[in-house]
This record gives structure tokens, sequence and C-alpha cells, in this order.
């Protein structure tokens, strides 16, 4: 769930912290018995999140545990004190037992968990009174002492307190939001985190930091719903504009306040409980909350549901598109531009969706396959219409390996970007990450190129099978990578049918370039068989985690169910590069360093307190593949490129610009913040102008199709074709992969 609804550039610090608990949150798998049970649990032992495939009895493996059987639903009751001291016992049970290298569980660790449970209940310190905090100020050092003992003493009083402040904090909203408010009275709201934490003395100053705190978020939309604000420094107070954005920020309370206060609301604060608590152990062994599904759609593209795009405009959610073969677009009653009033949820009501999170919104409409989803939808202008369809498979097809040809100079080159290293969806290998990626290699190799660009840039990683698999693209049979465990030390190696492509490689990076990503591009630095470029390094995850289900059997002949207290993803291995270096934290430095980072808003490995830390080990020698050019005057040749670029230089300087305006006190009335919001949007444009490429400047970007194939022969839908279209636009404009292609250039005019 979101915490407020500013715009990414609001509270930054506590986004660094907490963007990556919400992902741990939002992640997971769900493994059920038989077939389905076993690959599930393969698929997070490959991912680059996960180690490499387990024995049958580690797929089994469970505290007291056995498969869920579908005849009687698990016991998944948070409200009852005795799970939820089952559930942390028996998850940190598990963690000390296997834990790759466990830090101690004390007083520091306790104070860490503290502070950022607190933070993730009141991210704006406006919920809680200061005699909250003092009363749960006692449990600062005793967290641990809890977490060893498997007792919830601290959750269950937090939550007590939070329970009825943010019932409290719910009536203040609704209560101020009903009138104007003064947008010429000067005063200021700290919007960042400050190391000394301040909360209202009483409930008057709770109500006056609620004030303004509300106000800065209707400032923000009436300045975005203010089309002419920028061309125009000073310009009269609009009314219209006020009632309209403060009414956005009303909407958007009232659902997060129905969710905070909900009938799930204390199983959703014990779910974020617990993954704080695992996260602070490492920042990637994380708690799942059983029936949490979204990990086995992200690592295998396939999920159940309609089979549309979802859109958002200020609260409402539309279908922004339709996609082809999905169960929607093939019923012919759901169409583009409805407009979605409420979904039917698992008891049978229908659920008002205006304002609600997107993430719930996709995960009430996905589900079980053949499963029935009722929804009220309406045209514009026409009369609401509630219809029932059943989930089906969609397939994600977007977020695939795609290429693309760049002409430039006489010379052709290969593009091929790959969103993520994900898995077959029908449990084989032929559709998977290596496998797309070779299809793409055959089809560039066919139309005669020069040299080719792999771009990882915000690929998370994936599966380690993949990625191992996907170097035989590129290397003949070579060490890859080595992964380390508590007892034992193991070498992957690439399949010995390659390479099918050895000519010119360049392996785009950024800070987002993690896990299985890193793998790749480590691989290819340290066999000396492609330049890699981007920023100062990736970002630093050199762990893998395997997923176990944690709970207790019961007896199917006494009608006994079995008790689940949901998933581990725990921290098992360690990543090597081949010679011998972690990519833990440091991650992979760049041959070639285009700009030290692409957002202000990104987090590394180096962010989090619990990251592991990077070490070495000695390893066994190894071949590199003879170098395709000089790679030392190629990287200088780019360098000098890089430092006399005016572009490179203006991104630099607004992104400094941008942090230092982000980080100021907000003024809270409306010619100040003009000033301020004009001040941070001019950043933000002249970065995404510099970013693209001069009209006349563009690269000459193709379709990258099989020679040997007639294009009028294949199956392509129109849509499929436009959004294609589309994206070879959106990297005609792309400055950084323009300097990825005079680097090929340079390979090229360098070769050995």
């Amino acid at each position: 769930m979101s915490l407020h609804p500013f715009s990414r550039c609001d509270c930054l610090l506590y986004r660094k912290r907490l963007n990556y608990l919400s992902a741990l949150i939002s992640m997971s798998m769900k493994i059920c018995q038989g077939k389905k049970r076993l690959l599930l649990a393969a698929a997070t032992a490959l991912t680059g999140f996960g180690s490499m495939a387990q024995s049958p009895a580690q797929v089994r493996a469970m505290d007291q545990a056995t498969a869920t059987s579908p005849a009687i639903p698990p016991v998944t009751d948070v409200s009852l004190p005795g799970y939820r001291s089952a559930a942390i016992a028996t998850a940190f049970r598990k963690i000390k037992k296997d834990h790759f290298s466990l830090r101690p569980v004390d007083d520091s660790y306790s104070k860490e968990v503290w502070e950022n449970f607190i933070r993730i209940l009141d991210p704006s310190n406006n919920i809680f009174l200061q005699e909250d905090i003092n009363r749960l100020s006692a449990y600062k050092s005793q967290v641990d002492d809890e977490i060893n003992t498997g007792s919830s003493t601290f959750f269950d009083m937090a939550y007590d307190i939070y329970s009825k402040r943010i019932k409290e904090a719910s009536d203040i909203c609704m209560h101020i939001l009903q009138q104007p408010f003064n947008m010429q009275q000067k005063e200021s709201l700290e919007i960042m985190w400050k190391k000394e934490w301040t909360f209202p003395a009483n409930e008057q100053d709770r109500e006056d930091k609620w004030r303004k705190f509300l106000k800065y978020a209707t400032l923000r939309h009436y300045m975005e719903g203010d089309t002419a604000a920028v061309a125009q420094k000073t310009r009269p107070f609009n009314s219209a504009l006020e009632t309209k954005a403060r009414d956005y920020v009303r909407k958007w309370y009232v659902e997060y306040f129905r969710q905070s206060t909900g009938k799930d609301a204390m199983k959703e604060k014990f779910t974020q409980f617990m993954s704080i608590a695992v996260a602070a152990v490492d920042p990637h062994s994380a708690y799942i909350a059983p029936e949490d599904r979204s990990f086995t759609e992200a690592i295998t593209k396939r999920y159940y549901g309609l089979g549309f795009e979802l859109g958002n405009k200020e609260s409402d959610f539309f279908v922004k598109r339709l996609m082809p073969g999905g169960p929607a677009y093939k019923s012919g009653e759901i169409k583009e531009n409805d407009v979605i009033i409420a979904i039917k949820d698992n008891k049978g009501e229908m659920i008002a969706v205006n304002g609600m999170e997107a993430n719930r919104v996709t995960a009430m409409i996905r589900g079980d396959k053949g499963t029935d989803v009722t929804l009220k939808l309406q045209q514009p202008g026409e009369q609401p219409r509630t219809i029932t369809l059943k989930r089906g498979e969609v397939i994600d097809t977007e977020n695939r390996a795609k290429s693309a040809l760049i002409e430039k100079n006489g010379k052709k080159y290969g593009y091929i970007y790959l969103p993520s290293f994900y898995l077959d969806p029908n449990g084989e290998q032929t559709k998977g990450s290596a496998g797309d990626v070779w299809r793409e290699i055959e089809k560039l190799k066919e139309n005669e190129i020069d040299g080719m660009v792999m771009d990882l840039r915000g690929n998370p990683g994936g599966s380690l099978d993949e990625v191992v698999r996907m170097c035989a693209g590129f290397v003949p049979a070579s060490p890859i990578s080595w992964l380390r465990s508590k007892d034992s030390v193991r070498r992957y190696t690439s399949p010995g049918f390659g390479p099918l492509y050895d000519g010119p490689l360049t392996v785009m990076v950024d800070e987002s370039s993690a896990s299985a990503s890193e793998i790749f591009s480590a691989a290819m630095q340290d066999l000396k068989r492609a330049v890699i470029i981007g920023t100062s390094s990736t970002f630093g995850k050199g762990t893998a985690q395997s997923g176990f289900n944690i709970g207790k059997s019961g007896n199917i002949e006494k009608g006994i169910p079995d008790t689940s207290y949901g998933t581990l993803r725990l921290t098992l291995e360690k990543f090597y590069r081949i010679t011998g270096t972690a990519t833990q934290l440091n991650g992979v430095t760049p041959d070639i360093i285009l700009q030290k980072r692409m957002s202000l808003v990104s987090i590394m490995e180096k962010d989090y307190s619990s990251a592991l830390p990077c070490d070495t080990m000695q390893l066994l020698p190894f071949d590199q593949v003879k170098p395709v050019c000089d790679y030392q005057a190629v990287i200088q040749k780019a360098n000098a490129r890089i430092n006399a670029s005016p572009a490179f230089a203006d991104i630099d300087n607004n992104m400094q610009q941008l942090k230092t305006l982000r980080e100021k006190t907000a003024l809270l009335n409306l010619e100040d913040f003009r000033k301020e919001f004009n001040a941070a949007r001019s950043c933000e444009q002249r970065i995404q102008r510099e970013k693209e490429l001069n009209t006349g400047h563009l690269l000459n970007v193709q379709p990258a199709l099989l020679r040997s194939i007639n294009p009028a022969t294949m199956k392509t839908t129109p849509g499929e074709t436009a959004r294609y279209k589309d994206w070879l636009n959106k990297l005609s404009k792309d400055i950084y992969i323009d300097q990825t292609i005079s680097v090929l250039e340079d390979m090229q005019a360098n070769k050995q």
C-alpha cells in the first residue's frame, strides 16, 4: 500500500528505506501440491533472487509443515495472538538454522526493526503522539528478545495504539479537507526525514501537522493541474483548481483509511512487521504472507486474469488496452476506456476501486484459472454495466526479450533489450529468456550486423539457470559464476555449443541492474568478451535465496487443517565472479561510466544497513576469450567523448539542482510553492530533454526481422506492430544508446 498521494520526488529518504520493503511484501510465490509445487519451488530456487535447483528434500522443506490440502483451507488467522507468536518463532527458527551469514539478533538489530516498523506505521510522524512513542520506546531494545522467544508483544501494543490513532487521524483529515486551504498563508513543512524524530506533542499539534501535510498534498496536485503554471511566473489563485486538487487528496485518503482500518488491516500490518524483521537480517531475505502469488507471476511472466492493461487517471481506473487473445478481448464485453467502478471481492461484495492502490486492483482482477471475476464498468457518457468473465491464462509478451537494427555511418548494429531473466512459463527451456535471446541473435546475424548491444538497464535479475545458458550466445564453454553456501562451493559453466555471436559486444547497465544481470555483466567483463557501459556501478546484489513454506501439519483424517505461516525467501548462498570477488555490495563497475546514477530515487545494495559484506575467494584460473579489439584504446576514446559532451554535464548539473530542491523545506503559500515547484519541474524537463537526441541526430532504428521469412506471412496484430514502432521510436532518441553505438564504432576501428 502506498503511504501518501505525493509525487516520486517527495520523502526521498523515506522511499529509499521502504521501497525495498514494499517490494519484499509484494513479491511472493505459492507452493502447491504435486508438479505445480515442484515447479514453483524450482522457480524460486532458480531466480537471481535465488539459487540453483534444489533436491526434492529441499523443495519440501518446511518447519513441521506439509503441502496445503485443497479440501481443507489452511489456518492463516493473524487475529489470533498464538498464530502471530508461532509465525515469529517458526520463521526465525528457520532463519537461525539455515541463513548464510546471520547477523546477531541483538539490541542493535532490535532498534533497527523498532524504528522501521514505526516508520511504516507512521511515515510522516502525524499519526502517533509523542506519548505513544514514549510508551513504545520501552520495546526499542526488547524486539530481539521477543523474536528470540517467539513473542508478539511489541507488535500487539504498537498495533493497538495505531488502530486507535489511525481512526482519529481519519476524522481529522476528513474534517480538514471539507474547507478550502488558505493558499496565501506563509508557513512551511519538513517533508524529508531528519535524524531527530518529532511527533506531535498533543492532539492540537497533530491536527496542525495534518493540516500542513494535506495542504502540501493539495498544493502539489493544484500545480500539476495548472497547465499554464510554468509559462506564467505569477498567476491568480484558481478556486476551482483548489477544490479539484483537494477532492483528489480526499478520495485518496478515504481509501487509505478504509484499508488501514478494514478487516484485513491487522493482517497487512503483521505482514509488514514480519517483512521488516526478516529484511533486517539481510535486505533480500523476505517474509511473504500466505497465498501471495505475485512472485511466481513475475518470474514466469504468466498469470490468470482478464488480459487488459490497467490505466489510472486521477483516482479512477480504466481499461487502457486489451491484450489480443485474452479473455477480455475474446468476450467483446469489455472495451478500451471502460472506467472500472467496482469489482466483486472473494466475499461476494462489490468493492468500489476509486482511489484504491493499483496493485490491489490488479490482485482483485487476477486469480485462479477458470474462476469468475465480476466488474462494474462504464463507458464515458453511458450507463454503468456489470459483467462476469472467467479468468484465463495471460502470458506477458511485452516484457520479454526483443531486438532492433540500428544503422549508423553505413554500418548495421544489433540491439537486444532484456527486461529480466525470466523462466519458460511452461516449465521448459525453449521460451525462457535464454531461448528468446538466442532467437533475437539469429535475427540480427541474418542481417549481417557489425556489432551488438545487450541492454540490461533496469533488469532486476531472475533465473540463474537462464543467465548461465544465455552466456552460450556469446562465449564458448566458460566459467560464468561461482556459488558459495555454508559448506560448499559450486562453479557454473555455460553450455559448450556457443558462441552464437562472436563479434564486437557491449553491455549496457545501470544502478538498477541486479543479480543475474550482474552475473552476466561480470562474466563478460572478466572473460574480456564485452565492454560494459553504464552508471558508476550496478545494484550490488550478490546473494542467492531459496523459498521455504513455514507452518505446521494438521490431520486431514480428523479434519484438522494445516497451519500456514507463509513463505520465507532465505539467503543461503553468495555469488562470486570467476575472479573470486563477490558482486555483493560493490556490484559491477562498468568499463565506461556515462553518469553516476540514472535516477535520484534509485536505491542500491549499499543503501541498506543490513547488506552483507563483499569478500573474495581463491578460485581456479580461467582462460579469457580472445579480445576482438584494443579495449583500452576504445575506453579512452569513449571517456574523452563523454567528458566533452555538454549533454552529460547538463544532466549531472540538473540532477544536483533537483536533489537540492527536493531536500528543501516546503513553503506552503502558493506564490513560493509555485516557484519551487516550477524550478523542480524545469530541472526534470531539462534532464529529460538532454537524455534525448536532437531531431536532426536521431538514430536510424529499424525492425529486426528474419530475412529468410516473408514479413507478410508473420502473425502480428496491428496493436503489437504499433507498440513495437513506439518502442523503436523511443530507441532512436536515446542518448545512451547513441554513445554505446559510438563505442561499437571504436571497437570496429580498433580490431585486433
